[in-house]
């Protein structure tokens, strides 16, 4: 009990103080964009700091999407999808300040990086479905996850092969498959919330489901098996008659004259 509040102790400081620094970084690029337009005339240093702004932004949400999975199984995916986003915002500031020209394959590692943080934030948002018990939802988000990884394979052979895609079947296979994971993207959330757990339409909370779960598998057990065996463990509960005040033996037994 004690190791486990200590991990949530720590993954909630983790959190702080990525938020914390999500958020400090975004304010000071945010503050940098008002000034730039308040300055006056927009030159070339002003549009620099407001693309500067608008990136930071657009993957500091994708850094809080993939952080979301922080103190949970999937919890290296998430942090994978976070240090993705992190280096791809990088690339992207650097090539807006840069001043001069970027061979092509830096251009390509900037636009994969991209796509990858697309993928990693979505998914990882689903990815917080994965405890679910209900196999419409996690046979949804399968599907869905797959189909996310289809669509990011081919986006980036289309940047890293141009040439060898087919300018007229590859398009249309990659837009289905687009619609597709769309589609599930919508659709699992939803599904997820008009059918209950099984753990909460017996009144035992998800979160402690999954605690229990993850403790017996811990222990090589079901969980039905594990909890079985903390309630045989159990002392039994005393009787109502045995919870009246002994009688005192000097009282006498019978009834009073």
């Amino acid at each position: 009990m004690t190791d486990d509040r200590s991990r949530r102790g720590t993954v909630s400081i983790l959190r702080r103080v990525i938020v914390g620094v999500i958020i400090g970084s975004f304010s000071l690029a945010a503050l940098g964009g008002i000034v730039a337009l308040l300055g006056g005339e927009l030159n070339e240093t002003a549009w620099r700091v407001l693309s500067t702004t608008a990136i930071v932004g657009a993957f500091s949400v994708a850094v809080l999407c993939c952080v979301a999975l922080v103190g949970r199984r999937l919890q290296p995916f998430g942090l994978i999808g976070a240090a993705v986003s992190i280096a791809t915002a990088g690339f992207a500031i650097a090539l807006v300040w840069s001043e001069w020209d970027w061979p092509d394959e830096l251009w390509q590692i900037t636009w994969s990086g991209i796509a990858m943080t697309a993928a990693f934030s979505l998914a990882s948002l689903l990815l917080l479905l994965a405890d679910r018990d209900r196999s419409a939802v996690r046979i949804g988000l399968i599907a869905t996850l797959g189909l996310f990884a289809v669509v990011l394979g081919m986006v980036l052979y289309v940047i890293w092969w141009p040439d060898r895609t087919d300018g007229e079947i590859f398009p249309r296979v990659l837009g289905i498959a687009a619609i597709l994971a769309a589609l599930g993207a919508v659709v699992v959330p939803v599904i997820s919330l008009l059918l209950r757990d099984r753990s909460a339409a017996s009144g035992i909370a998800a979160e402690t489901h999954a605690r229990l779960e993850r403790a017996a598998r811990e222990r090589g057990t079901t969980a039905d098996a594990l909890l079985s065996e903390m309630l045989t463990s159990l002392p039994p509960v005393p009787r109502e008659s045995d919870r009246r005040m002994p009688q005192d033996p000097t009282e006498p037994s019978g009834p009073t004259p």
